[in-house]
């Protein structure tokens, strides 16, 4: 395993190598945030269940006080507990991934590139008691990979979601780079023209990177023997056209004619 200052890099059991980029303080700061506010919400609820239970033992009679001190002590280590079981469960359950990590995009993976278990959830989770004091926060800025004591422990490290590719985009073509989409005057001839000419076209106009003077040639290239095809007079209009310009046209108005 080796790691850059934003980058962990790891390679598995098959000797594949993985790269993931690590999580930021801020973003991970942010995510616990939005992780206090649901476990704050969490002990409120278990709070109010005890202030009920709490409400019907006062009437009791003797023993009332030491019941609601028993009962204060207990609360307040179930409030401890509820905290710990929140990341432990929602991480071991959802591949690393609390509430908050999920809303801002990141998780927790092990050092090999593995998904966490519930061990490695459970230090985690453990070592919040710790971090709550500001030693998680003071950690992770100086560590290179924002490392807080849960993931010293645990061996994890925080890690952005890589963006899932569905079909769709993994099939999408590739977007044309035109320079305006004024068709133009209609271009006579355009039923010499048909799909694989449509397609040549949109791919031609679908290549960033080419070096101006590249382009020029492959244009010119492309745009004689769509000329010849569309039968046009020598002194057609459009044969004056720059080439580039020509098939940016045709692809416009080849366009409205297939649907596409």
């Amino acid at each position: 395993m080796s790691a850059g200052y934003d980058v962990q890099q790891v390679t598995t059991a098959d000797n594949v190598g993985l790269s993931f980029r690590v999580a930021g303080l801020a973003t991970r700061i942010t995510a616990a945030a939005l992780d206090a506010l649901v476990a704050a919400i969490l002990v409120v609820l278990l709070l109010l269940l005890g202030e009920a239970i709490a409400a019907g033992a006062a009437g009791s009679g003797a023993g009332a006080a030491e019941n609601l001190s028993l009962l204060a002590l207990l609360l307040s280590a179930l409030s401890v507990v509820l905290v710990i079981a929140y990341f432990t469960l929602s991480q071991a359950v959802s591949g690393g991934r609390t509430p908050g990590k999920a809303a801002l995009g990141i998780r927790a993976i092990r050092l090999d590139g593995g998904t966490i278990g519930i061990g490695e959830a459970f230090l985690r989770s453990l070592a919040y008691v710790v971090d709550l004091f500001g030693i998680g926060p003071i950690l992770m800025f100086f560590h290179p990979q924002s490392r807080r004591l849960g993931d010293l422990l645990a061996g994890t490290v925080v890690v952005r979601e890589r963006t899932p590719v569905t079909l769709a985009a993994a099939t999408a073509p590739a977007p044309v780079l035109l320079r305006s989409y004024d068709p133009g005057p209609p271009i006579d001839g355009l039923g010499g023209l048909g799909d694989r000419e449509f397609r040549a076209i949109r791919t031609f106009l679908s290549r960033p990177g080419l070096h101006p003077a590249q382009r020029a040639e492959l244009a010119g290239r492309l745009a004689a023997p769509l000329l010849e095809r569309l039968a046009l007079p020598p002194g057609a209009q459009e044969r004056m056209w720059p080439p580039e310009l020509l098939l940016e046209r045709l692809y416009l108005q080849l366009s409205v004619r297939f649907g596409r």
